[in-house]
């Protein structure tokens, strides 16, 4: 039910979800759903997923609305995915990127995000060539 517009229209629509908020609402503690959580896995229309997955901290975008960390990640992803490797995207740009589609995001987070993704910095991406 929380992640409905994930199932519809894919990643970017992933909502910020916490193991705290479901707990909350199934009158469990935290740490029963993530044991339940652990190790398990469901099959959806868009893959099979761990249902840790789901659960994600999140951003505030410019008209207030919440953003997954995971689907700034993928945006991120994407963005170094698409550049001129002659001149790759730094940080701060990717930043300002971001700023500029309305979400609220310091470099410093981007610059974690990065090497969560296993992406080197841009100084490393440069081609030559």
């Amino acid at each position: 039910r929380e992640q409905r517009e994930f199932f519809d229209k894919g990643i970017a629509f992933l909502r910020p979800l916490t193991l705290q908020q479901v707990a909350r609402q199934i009158d469990m503690h935290e740490s029963t759903v993530s044991r339940v959580c652990s190790g398990k896995y469901v099959q959806t229309p868009r893959g099979v997923f761990e249902l840790k997955f789901f659960f994600s901290s999140g951003l505030e975008t410019e008209d207030g609305e919440d953003v997954s960390a995971r689907s700034a990640k993928n945006i991120i992803k994407t963005l170094i995915e698409e550049e001129n490797k002659k001149d790759p995207l730094s940080d701060q740009r990717i930043a300002e990127l971001l700023h500029e589609k309305g979400l609220k995001i310091a470099r410093r987070t981007v610059a974690k995000y990065r090497e969560q993704l296993n992406i080197l910095p841009a100084r490393f991406r440069r081609r030559v060539a």
